[in-house]
């Protein structure tokens, strides 16, 4: 799950950072929103798969 979660975020990073036009300087917002969902999404799983490892490993 902490990989999914890492994967996920490096494509929302990803598409944040392509959501600039450098040609004419404008914001495509429907991508800067994907890229923070993703981003979002990713570090839930991350956290979500870190506390549940945890839990398995006896808190180490």
């Amino acid at each position: 799950m902490e990989k999914n979660g890492l994967f996920l975020c490096s494509i929302g990073f990803l598409i944040i950072l392509f959501s600039m036009k450098p040609g004419n300087m404008q914001l495509d917002v429907y991508s800067l929103t994907t890229g923070v969902a993703l981003v979002a999404l990713g570090g839930w799983l991350f956290f979500k798969g870190k506390k549940k490892s945890e839990q398995q490993n006896g808190g180490k």
